[in-house]
């Protein structure tokens, strides 16, 4: 059998409307021995015009699987509870209380180019995320090392500036792709297990296998081609019609839709990935805390859930943490809707008028509902908001972190100190909400790197009251998010990221 789906940008565009014309191929079970061949094709949100192979601009679901698709990071994650993997690390090891890690790297590992990997490549490639003017998502991460060494060709001795047990799971980071040392022109030279034939920025990425890819009984598809594919009809429709094998962050209430496609697995991606609102703290009007807690309050989180999740999602307290997670803080009062008190606190406010809500489908397939429903509940404590829909293309460089009061996303991260590192520390490029707190700094600080577990767990408590009371956050739930495989796969293992935690590519197969 033909797996080969090559078609150009436009036609699969075109192809929206067309699903049902299109003829359906019947179940089949998986296979148990990986087989070679074939043409994988992956539909992804998140692509722009002005995205590029550079990891450190890397800030969307599609590029995070571009990524994983032709970059390798020190560490990987799998499966649903993130656990830690190799990827160009073979493994690590701690000294001083996590002040100190060594990292063993893959002697065999290359570049697409054919130049083997060394330390000088990965010390380069961690320390360019803090180069003058980078606004990497990772910086937060290594502006925590105080230096990096060579301990030969294969090995770098890491060492912090305090003490991190977390750290090697925060190199998993999907903006942390190794690249050549002193590379300035970024044309996507990686180590990873498909190397670039074509990539046109807001529409594709087109790959063919790297042969010389260090892992062994990986990349076993011919072809790898990732479609930009914000629209989230034009996600549905890929995996509906069969012109994806996989397609991430589907509708939730597509749902029963999904089920009942016989060339359909439906997979449930669970993890500290969220949607939410963000209100700026740096800027009028949210620079009122009353103003923040009045909204905080408008907006009914059960009713959420059911009506723009259809149910598939965890209770948000306006943390990023989920109810299921181990750290989570079960102390911190669970904030409710309260129409009377949000009409108080709105007054007390002083603020008047209607409040401006900029949202796009670039923040999810139900974005623009949600900030709908959310100027439903709020007027009902008297409170107007506008719900202004921005084009997908260009949000996260014109409305994120720039408008008062916008949509957000993030996906999940391997750790709960990551997540609240990378969204809401202060020294942060990334920091959703311009949250600046010492106090909750100092917290994570000692979550990551208190030598007591329970000492690191209290401290993680307090962090997430902190930006629970203060914070400019409104995150209602955590969606368990819809992922279609096609039943013509096997090899595919759900992550707590999008697309198997972006590394789908190298471990399926065509049955």
């Amino acid at each position: 059998m033909s797996h080969s789906m090559k078609f150009k940008r436009r036609t699969f565009l075109g192809a929206v409307g067309a699903a049902t014309a299109i003829g359906l191929a019947p179940r089949t079970s998986f296979a148990q021995v990986p087989k070679s061949g074939g043409d994988l094709v992956v539909a992804i949100n998140g692509a722009s015009t002005g995205d590029s192979l550079d990891p450190r601009t890397f800030n969307s679901p599609f590029m995070a699987v571009l990524g994983g698709t032709i970059y390798s990071t020190l560490v990987e994650t799998t499966g649903p509870r993130a656990e830690l993997q190799p990827g160009l690390a073979l493994d690590w090891e701690e000294a001083q209380d996590g002040l100190v890690w060594t990292f063993n790297l893959a002697p065999n590992a290359k570049f697409h180019n054919g130049k083997p990997v060394t330390s000088a490549d990965v010390i380069y490639s961690l320390m360019y995320h803090v180069a003058e003017g980078s606004r990497s998502t990772s910086r937060a991460i290594i502006k925590a090392v105080d230096k990096v060494e060579a301990d030969g060709d294969h090995r770098i001795v890491v060492t912090l500036k305090a003490p991190n047990f977390y750290f090697p799971a925060s190199l998993s980071n999907f903006s942390l792709g190794i690249v050549p040392e002193g590379t300035t022109e970024f044309t996507g030279i990686g180590s990873g297990p498909y190397r670039v034939t074509n990539f046109v920025p807001g529409e594709i990425l087109e790959t063919e296998r790297f042969d010389d890819y260090f892992k062994t009984g990986k990349a076993h598809v011919n072809t790898v081609t990732i479609l930009a594919a914000n629209d989230p009809s034009a996600r549905i429709s890929a995996i509906q019609s069969g012109q994806a094998h996989i397609v991430g962050n589907l509708d939730a209430r597509a749902v029963p839709l999904l089920q009942a496609l016989p060339t359909v697995n439906l997979q449930f991606q669970s993890g500290t990935g969220f949607g939410g609102f963000n209100m700026m703290l740096d800027r009028a009007p949210f620079d009122n805390a009353l103003l923040r807690q009045a909204m905080k309050h408008a907006i009914d989180r059960e009713d959420f859930i059911q009506r723009i999740y259809g149910g598939h999602a965890r209770l948000g307290n306006d943390t990023p943490v989920p109810p299921d997670a181990v750290e989570y803080a079960a102390d911190v009062v669970q904030i409710a809707y309260d129409p009377d008190r949000a009409r108080d606190l709105f007054k007390q406010s002083g603020h008047s008028g209607p409040i401006v809500l900029q949202t796009s489908s670039a923040t999810g397939a139900a974005a623009v509902d949600a900030a709908t429903l959310f100027k439903e509940h709020a007027s009902r404590a008297g409170i107007e908001i506008e719900v202004k829909r921005e084009p997908a293309d260009g949000y996260w460089g014109n409305i994120w972190a720039q408008s008062p009061f916008h949509a957000t996303v993030w996906g999940a991260r391997p750790t709960v100190d990551l997540i609240m590192t990378l969204a809401y520390s202060s020294s942060s490029p990334v920091n959703d909400t311009a949250f600046k707190d010492p106090d909750f700094d100092a917290a994570l600080q000692v979550a990551r790197g208190a030598p007591d577990a329970e000492e690191r767990l209290q401290a993680s408590h307090l962090a997430q009251r902190i930006l629970n009371e203060n914070g400019g956050a409104i995150i209602p739930a955590f969606q368990n998010t819809p992922e279609g495989v096609s039943t013509q796969l096997a090899g595919y293992v759900t992550g707590t990221q999008a697309v198997g935690s972006f590394r789908a590519a190298e471990n399926v197969w065509f049955v």
